[in-house]
């Protein structure tokens, strides 16, 4: 059951990325999902691979459009910052102390605020990571919490 989520996962992953419905392309996908598949489900997930049950699904799009529309905001405030001839910047390090249960929580967590323009995970240590943010503006926005609970709410429920 492992190998045929992390399959279709990546088969779907593939069809968005290529954009292309060629034979040769879908069959090509195919052929490498099954075998990404096969290798996560005995290499990265042996005992606890992460699963999305139906009920999951909506949760997950919202959280994809919320933090795709995070992303732009925050490129949008990176880009002044940058711009500005003063370059009102000043980059801090902070601790931030989760309570998500699930390695795929904490996952999605610090792949998440690193996707964020703006901040860098720079180390996880069970439930404690160390940020990097440009600004207090963008530590503030990761010790109100928001993004902890809308992850919480997708994988941990």
């Amino acid at each position: 059951m492992k190998i045929a989520q992390s399959s279709l996962a990546l088969f779907a992953f593939w069809l968005i990325m290529t954009g292309s419905l060629a034979p040769l392309d879908v069959a090509t996908g195919a052929v490498l999902a099954v075998l990404l598949g096969w290798w996560a489900s005995r290499s990265l997930w042996r005992e606890d691979a992460p699963t999305l049950q139906l009920k999951q699904l909506p949760r997950l799009l919202a959280y994809i459009a919320w933090l795709l529309k995070e992303i732009i905001v925050a490129a949008v405030y990176v880009a002044e910052k940058v711009l500005d001839p003063r370059m009102p910047i000043e980059p801090i390090i902070i601790t931030h102390r989760c309570s998500m249960r699930r390695d795929v929580s904490r996952v999605a967590f610090a792949n998440s605020i690193t996707l964020t323009p703006g901040t860098l995970t720079v180390d996880a240590e069970g439930d404690v990571f160390t940020i990097h943010c440009l600004s207090e503006e963008f530590a503030d926005s990761i010790a109100n919490g928001a993004l902890e609970r809308r992850i919480m709410r997708v994988f941990e429920e």
